[in-house]
């Protein structure tokens, strides 16, 4: 059997195809990491809209049971604002009876739902009380264009 002499190590074709193999690898990786970091995020974002809207549904409950107006926090907004809003994500509102007092939109800063419990938002909320309607004033659609929206399925006139 014959050994050339000189066959020590590794050709610089071998390490070329090794590199452009591990760069694929990567890139892949890659590929796939961004796409499940995006989908957390939208998660996040929907996780964080049904967790205002329990709170403002938790205080709406609170203020029906002492009518203490404290516990509708958040500055009052124009309802002429919020239907500009909706009308910018498609979406319409819920209709409330005039029979219903505090029927305003409000809109949540991150202040004031820190004092609800929700420490870790990075957004501002537009939300009703009696229909427990919540709308992402900060970010208004997922990246499948679905409006950041949420309305109670279980609103009682």
């Amino acid at each position: 059997m014959y050994i050339k002499e000189n066959s020590k190590g590794v050709t610089i074709v071998t390490l070329v195809i090794t590199v452009i193999v591990m760069a694929i690898i990567a890139g892949v990786g890659i590929y796939l990491g961004t796409g499940n970091l995006k989908s957390v995020k939208e998660s996040k974002l929907k996780s964080e809209l049904g967790m205002v809207q329990h709170a403002v549904l938790e205080q709406y409950t609170k203020y029906k049971t002492t009518q203490d107006k404290t516990y509708l926090i958040g500055s009052p907004i124009e309802k002429s604002l919020v239907t500009e809003y909706a009308n910018e994500l498609g979406i319409s509102l819920v209709s409330i009876p005039s029979q219903y007092q505090n029927q305003d939109y409000y809109l949540l800063t991150i202040e004031n739902l820190k004092s609800i419990g929700i420490s870790n938002s990075e957004d501002e909320y537009i939300v009703n009380y009696v229909s427990g309607e919540v709308i992402n004033k900060t970010k208004k659609f997922l990246s499948n264009k679905e409006p950041l929206y949420l309305r109670s399925n279980n609103f009682q006139s």
